[in-house]
């Protein structure tokens, strides 16, 4: 099988994903437009 990448974050989808309105997303939040949860976009501040 093809790899599935979640239209809303980018990463992959493992096991079954989340649909919604026949597309499939990588988790709940995602399909729902929210936070992310697999932890692929979090917010990372440089120090200087």
């Amino acid at each position: 099988m093809a790899e599935q990448i979640c239209p809303n974050c980018g990463c992959t989808i493992v096991d079954e994903g989340h649909e919604k309105e026949g597309v499939l997303y990588c988790c709940e939040p995602c399909a729902t437009g929210g936070q992310c949860e697999c932890g692929c976009c979090k917010i990372v501040e440089e120090e200087k």
